[in-house]
């Protein structure tokens, strides 16, 4: 007995141990992941629609292509149509993997019929479920929304070449054990996870069609 309750007293402390790392390192770490103090705490479009968000991360990249290059990879995204660029093999296990064509792998390809995307349109991320676009400038701004979430997508050139792609995302959840399981951990899990896949995705698919046209 004493030495299944120290085995138990030792599983308690792991697992502490682990909350803690998570909490105090890996958390703020992928809540700002790539993002500069500047871009963390600038205003962006959209933020007004989420004024006091229970949950926010900020995450930026840079890409060596102009904001012109990288706008038609952003415009695109979303479940079938060009997809998220991001772990497609998690959303085939999801059962929400989809693009156009259907071969449940992100496009590599700018698609002509995808690139008149208008307010009002939604970006689905699943079944009957997505953010609707609230507002957009080409080249500039995708500001899209849900019931009390608001998803940005900004690019900030920075010369002619070089393009920075902050993604701001903001929700709004009442606390509770049904909100945390519905909204909080999805968004968590999301932001560690998928989005800064999506930014790396865009990214490398921006720099490599933006070398191939010059």
């Amino acid at each position: 007995m004493t030495g299944f309750v120290a085995i138990i007293i030792g599983v308690g402390i792991a697992v502490a141990a682990a909350i803690c790392v998570y909490v105090f390192v890996i958390r703020p770490w992928h809540l700002r992941w790539g993002a500069t103090d500047a871009e963390v705490q600038r205003s962006l479009p959209g933020d007004e629609l989420v004024p006091n968000p229970d949950f926010e991360y900020t995450q930026a990249i840079a890409i060596q292509a102009s904001a012109a290059e990288v706008w038609p990879w952003l415009v695109q995204i979303g479940y079938k149509r060009a997809g998220w660029y991001s772990h497609d093999w998690i959303h085939r296990i999801l059962g929400i993997a989809g693009s156009v064509g259907d071969d449940r792998r992100s496009a590599k390809r700018i698609i002509p019929e995808l690139q008149d995307l208008e307010v009002g349109d939604v970006i689905e991320i699943a079944p009957d479920m997505g953010f609707a676009v609230a507002s957009m400038e080409p080249d500039r701004v995708l500001v899209t929304e849900a019931e009390d979430a608001s998803w940005v997508w900004f690019l900030d050139p920075v010369d002619e070449g070089t393009t920075r792609l902050i993604v701001r995302f903001r929700q709004d959840y009442k606390p509770g054990l049904a909100n945390s399981l519905m909204f909080g951990i999805p968004s968590e899990l999301g932001s560690l996870l998928m989005q800064p896949k999506t930014l790396r995705g865009i990214r490398d698919r921006a720099e490599a069609a933006a070398g191939q046209g010059r």
